[in-house]
């Protein structure tokens, strides 16, 4: 009979733990979250907010903060969450203009109007993320929204004269020694007008300044200085464009330090701060990445990826990856509920209802039909229940695990929690990878090696 000795079983389980290791970093497995075996153990009071703000630890201390636009991290004053109706109301408007901008599915009227696609857009602040970047000498410091579909960075400026801007902080250029007007901007056209899917707009002109994205200063930085405007805003003053455009986009402009590259951290819950950094510190500090390929589709906008399946409880759905071909899947900051093709929604929804069959299942009130499939978490038997895990499959042997609050939707008793994704209103519109299940993941975004990361070392 043999004998295991001591220092053998140690050796056996040095080698077991570095081979799991190794799978997790390396291998086919997904992104490393915290499930095991294709399911999380959830406590189900992590998915609700705290009162108070949780400062940010490891990737968020390195980078810019970055905030929910409400909750007790939120710097605009605004502590209550708004609710699931309205976000999901600004949502569908956000999906609207993503597709009319790709599609150029735009209507007589707002031709007739003077915009174009390229200037039409949703500003969702509800359930969008927040950033404070600097303008002019000294700093002016304003807080942003992420938005990686728009090129142009954009603030109110304190010649504002209509009544959205008195809720904001505005840019006083007079108070800044840095500042040009627009004759520092070699296009004979200075002026900009963003249209909202709303209605809501801003116009103004482009000028420059220096910009701190802290702690890199770029001095004469070109962006919008809006001097007039209609609609709701919200309270944020602006929003930083992040797209990829190729004039008055930050990633251009930026391009000489931060090689076009930025990653993010989106924070799970409203009481926790993520991050945002730039150049080579957004890819060096993630040890975890697993890169994709970003698609150059025709029309040049959006960040184009090749997913091609999910699982849900470590099975694979029976779903062709041709579903997410055609017309194309896109990863956005400024959408919050992932869409799907009809079939992989229904697919993933019948898998994950299989998989949820311990805790008692509820309609959701009609004004939020969007999320149809929902749970009274109160009725699973305890505080701690099984969560199955949704991993998310890219081209490149990427598979990406999704944190429980990328999965569930809670309201703030818990009494119903929904699967937080959405099947497309139309199937010749792109599939879109929302915010919400990007949370607590490290996104990194490398547009000059046409490479999308994703990493699980996001701190908060």
């Amino acid at each position: 009979m043999a004998i295991l000795c001591p220092s053998t079983a140690i050796y056996h389980l040095l080698f077991s733990f570095l081979l799991l290791f190794f799978l997790c970093y390396v291998g086919n497995t997904p992104v490393c979250g915290d499930a095991r075996d294709g399911y999380h153990t959830l406590d189900i009071n992590s998915l609700l907010p705290k009162s108070n703000c949780t400062a940010p630890v490891g990737g968020g201390s390195q980078g810019l903060p970055i905030t929910y636009s409400y909750g007790p991290c939120s710097q605009l004053g605004q502590k209550k969450s708004p609710s699931r109706q309205q976000i999901f109301l600004q949502d569908r408007s956000r999906v609207r203009s993503i597709n009319a901008k790709i599609f150029g599915q735009y209507s007589t009227q707002e031709s007739k109007d003077g915009w174009s696609p390229e200037s039409m857009d949703t500003l969702n602040e509800d359930g969008l993320f927040l950033v404070n970047v600097g303008f002019g000498t000294p700093q002016q410091k304003f807080n942003l929204i992420i938005d990686t579909g728009s090129d142009t960075t954009w603030i109110q400026c304190n010649s504002c004269s209509l009544g959205n801007c008195h809720n904001k902080k505005t840019f006083n250029p007079s108070l800044s020694s840095s500042y040009s007007n627009r004759s520092c901007i070699p296009s004979t056209d200075t002026n900009y007008t963003m249209k909202y899917e709303d209605n809501s707009y801003s116009k103004g002109v482009f000028v420059c300044d220096e910009v701190t994205l802290k702690p890199d200063v770029f001095p004469k930085f070109q962006f919008g200085c809006g001097d007039s405007g209609g609609g709701e805003f919200g309270t944020a003053s602006g929003v930083l464009g992040l797209a990829k455009g190729e004039q008055y986009s930050l990633i251009s402009q930026t391009a000489s330090k931060f090689k076009k590259k930025f990653s993010y951290c989106f924070p799970p819950k409203e009481h926790t701060l993520g991050s945002l950094l730039f150049g080579e510190k957004a890819i060096s500090a993630s040890p975890s990445l697993k890169f994709t390929q970003l698609l150059n589709p025709p029309s040049g906008l959006g960040y184009f990826v090749e997913l091609i399946g999910i699982s849900v409880a470590k099975k694979r759905l029976n779903v062709s990856s041709s579903l997410f071909a055609s017309p194309g899947t896109i990863i956005d900051s400024g959408t919050v509920i992932t869409r799907l093709p009809t079939a992989a929604y229904e697919a993933l929804r019948t898998a994950f209802q299989q998989e949820m069959l311990h805790c008692p299942s509820i309609s959701p009130p009609p004004q939020e039909k969007l999320l149809d499939t929902c749970y009274n978490l109160k009725g699973c038997g305890g505080r701690n229940i099984k969560l199955p895990e949704i991993v998310l499959h890219f081209v490149g042997e990427v598979d990406v695990s999704l944190h429980p609050s990328g999965i569930l939707w809670a309201n703030g008793d818990l009494t119903q929690a929904c699967l937080a994704f959405a099947r497309k209103s139309n199937p010749s519109h792109v599939t879109i990878i929302g915010n919400r299940q990007q949370v607590s993941l490290k996104v990194v975004y490398d547009i000059e090696g046409g490479r999308l990361g994703f990493g699980n070392d996001c701190k908060h």
